[in-house]
């Protein structure tokens, strides 16, 4: 498929809409789904400057099937890569701010827009399957200063949830289960293609 015309397909295939609505629930009492005021703020930011929709609204298509990985570095580029399954197979959108995420998250400076092969789309539905996704609590208790955010969200069966790991990579990700969500991010930014991985103050984050 001719990757220039995957992103007017995309946004045509959900009917997606410029709105006021923030990009993630906000939880007003602990157990809530959702993050606090601040971090959809934040993180909603880098989202809003990418141009991303905002995923909650999909849940109510029955049929929308949408996963997005979001890595926030305090001092590194934002980076997202969000996937829609179509029929049997996965478009990909892969998108990379040029500032900190912690600050000025800067502006869009590289997007992706890649149809998975049908292997590709088979492996990706598995790593979902594995991760349990709407089992996992949105939050550990590993929370700390600077560092990076880690964020999925995802929609399907008309349910949306969000997931967020501060420093994934660090403080004993094994202990912390955390194999499978690494393990799906580090498969969605391998196929986006974009020229430069996450890292925090130059050192790589996966």
């Amino acid at each position: 498929m001719n990757t220039a015309l995957l992103g007017p397909i995309l946004l045509c295939a959900l009917g997606w809409a410029v709105t006021d609505e923030p990009y993630f629930p906000i939880k007003t009492k602990a157990g809530d789904e959702g993050l606090s005021k601040f971090e959809a703020e934040w993180y909603g930011q880098s989202l809003e400057r990418m141009k991303e929709p905002r995923l909650p609204s999909l849940a109510r298509d029955a049929n929308a099937q949408v996963y997005r990985i979001l890595i926030l570095p305090t001092w590194g580029n934002s980076i997202a890569v969000r996937v829609q399954k179509r029929g049997e197979t996965y478009i990909l959108a892969a998108r990379r701010l040029n500032g900190q995420a912690g600050y000025d998250p800067g502006q869009l400076v590289e997007s992706r827009d890649i149809e998975l092969s049908a292997g590709d789309s088979r492996k990706l539905d598995a790593l979902i399957q594995h991760l349990n996704f709407f089992q996992l609590p949105t939050e550990d208790e590993v929370r700390g200063f600077d560092g990076d955010e880690w964020i999925l969200e995802g929609v399907s069966q008309s349910k949306y949830h969000v997931v967020q790991r501060w420093c994934a990579t660090s403080y004993g990700p094994d202990k912390r289960k955390l194999s499978a969500f690494l393990n799906l991010f580090r498969f969605l930014l391998d196929k986006s293609t974009l020229s430069q991985r996450p890292s925090n103050k130059g050192r790589s984050l996966m």
